[in-house]
């Protein structure tokens, strides 16, 4: 299953969509115009990755109960997100996981999708 999600992830790619919305898409089509502006390190600006924006989404859309218990979905993203940052030397800022030498987002996209994965999503 995981594998054909990456592979619909990068056929979304290739198709032009943005890193965070392979990643959401394959998760919740529904979910591409919702993140949308996150490419590229939320529209652009280098922050954090739209992989790991959209891990965090995939996460909430799945596991949010209520606001009583946010707490226990910032646990599960924050692993999420630190799982992220173990796979790409500590990163997850765009502009610092896109230095030469670094991973292709094609591979950043597959890392989150194979994080939400392992975790249940």
């Amino acid at each position: 299953m995981v594998e054909e999600k990456k592979r619909r992830a990068l056929d979304l790619r290739k198709q032009g969509y943005n890193c965070a919305q392979c990643v959401a898409m394959v998760y919740d089509p529904e979910l591409e115009a919702t993140v949308a502006s996150l490419g590229t390190g939320v529209a652009a600006t280098g922050n954090i990755c739209g992989a790991a924006n959209a891990m965090a989404i995939v996460a909430g859309r799945k596991a949010y109960v209520g606001p009583m218990e946010k707490q226990e979905l910032y646990k599960k993203v924050s692993a999420l997100i630190d799982q992220f940052k173990a796979r790409n030397c500590g990163e997850v800022n765009c502009c610092d996981l896109r230095q030469p030498g670094r991973k292709p987002c094609t591979e950043l996209i597959t890392d989150a999708i194979e994080i939400l994965d392992e975790a249940g999503y």
